[in-house]
């Protein structure tokens, strides 16, 4: 399909541009004179060494950084003013910021009903039917769940998010679709629902959630689902090689997600009592996979 396509390009670009902001990040910390956090720095080395680039940054002088620095600023701010508001407040581009990342994930439940769900055991017909139910962490402005419920007319959802900026924006765009009896929106942490026994499909996307909360929630959800129902842990794909890696792995560490070592998605699943787990990759050059696990029962 053409928009595959389109969506495969992009991915390829967005790589470039985060291995680009990795390079910016320590640029800037080296003519700051300032230290990063030790994830940041971590996986910002990890994709300046990946690019040959780690003893270069380290011994050039901070003259000879700061044009290099300058040309990096000049890209990233140039382009994000040609896809935003001019006059915007900050406040008003923290939104336009959660939007879009929002935005990103309504494309996903075309490729859900598509190509995933196929392969896990009961999910198309709990979806389709009458009463189900869909659990989204992470809810963020409601783009998912919206989407959700355009593809499957049957489903209910219940969105769940820390934020009480992006629960309101959430709000603004369920009224604004004329769903609001069919979406609950809730601040507050995805370990702490309360639920049970209450949804066909969780979606928890583990590139917004430190690492400390990721196996509360995955545990939790279980209780939270029906008896047959389905956890997605959605996660960013790391790459065929060592730069993609590490561009992966830089990309959640900035959103303050956690980084999956390899089989270790799969390996916490598991300990959390689902069953036919399974990895699912996204499709062909996506920067997302999923690991999936059936409550038993």
């Amino acid at each position: 399909m053409d928009i595959d396509n389109l969506r495969m390009t992009v991915a390829r670009h967005a790589a470039s541009a985060n291995a680009l902001a990795a390079i910016g990040l320590a640029l800037d910390a080296r003519v700051r004179g300032t230290v990063l956090d030790g994830n940041a720095a971590r996986r910002a080395e990890a994709v300046l060494g990946s690019l040959g680039l780690s003893g270069i940054v380290a011994n050039a002088s901070v003259a000879e950084l700061a044009p290099v620095l300058a040309g990096i600023k000049v890209d990233f701010l140039s382009g994000g003013k040609l896809v935003s508001e001019p006059s915007a407040s900050a406040e008003a581009r923290e939104a336009s910021l959660r939007q879009a990342m929002g935005d990103v994930s309504s494309g996903f439940p075309a490729l859900l009903k598509r190509l995933i769900t196929p392969q896990l055991a009961g999910l198309p017909e709990r979806l389709e039917a009458p009463g189900a139910a869909f659990l989204d962490i992470g809810v963020g402005v409601a783009a998912l769940s919206l989407s959700m419920l355009r593809q499957w007319p049957e489903l209910r959802a219940v969105g769940v998010d820390r934020s009480s900026d992006a629960i309101a924006q959430a709000r603004c765009n369920v009224e604004a679709a004329g769903v609001a009896d069919r979406i609950e929106l809730r601040v507050g942490l995805g370990q702490d629902i309360a639920d049970k026994d209450m949804f066909d499909l969780a979606f928890v996307p583990s590139a917004f959630i430190p690492e400390a909360h990721v196996g509360a929630i995955v545990a939790r959800c279980r209780a939270a689902l029906r008896p047959g129902g389905w956890l997605l842990l959605a996660m960013i794909n790391p790459g065929p090689d060592a730069l993609a890696q590490a561009v992966a792995h830089f990309r959640t560490t900035i959103w303050g997600g956690t980084v999956f070592e390899r089989g270790a998605a799969e390996a916490l699943v598991e300990r959390s009592g689902y069953a036919e787990t399974k990895l699912l990759p996204g499709p062909a050059g996506a920067p997302v996979a999923f690991v999936a696990g059936r409550k038993p029962g």
